[in-house]
């Protein structure tokens, strides 16, 4: 049996997330580096690759999509109930 060596990639992290930042002619790295920061945040980045950092069995995926959901509706019904 021919052993069929698979191809190994090299993975590219702009390829997954486009965030970039060009910094302007005459502009301090301090105020472009605060406004990459915020592009970062506001598009989840670091949150997704934390999430992606471990491997997580579908099973607990599933369970932490339920106690969401319960930590939702409990939200509302508090917001919306009539005292």
């Amino acid at each position: 049996m021919a052993r069929v060596e698979r191809e190994k990639r090299e993975y590219n992290v702009y390829e997954y997330f486009n965030s970039g930042t060009y910094v302007r002619d005459e502009e301090p790295i301090e105020s472009a580096l605060k406004r990459f920061k915020r592009e970062v945040t506001n598009a989840g980045i670091l949150t997704e690759l934390k999430k992606r950092e471990f491997y997580e069995k579908p099973s607990i995926i599933k369970k932490r999509a339920i106690e969401a959901a319960v930590r939702k509706r409990v939200r509302k019904v508090r917001l919306f109930s009539a005292e």
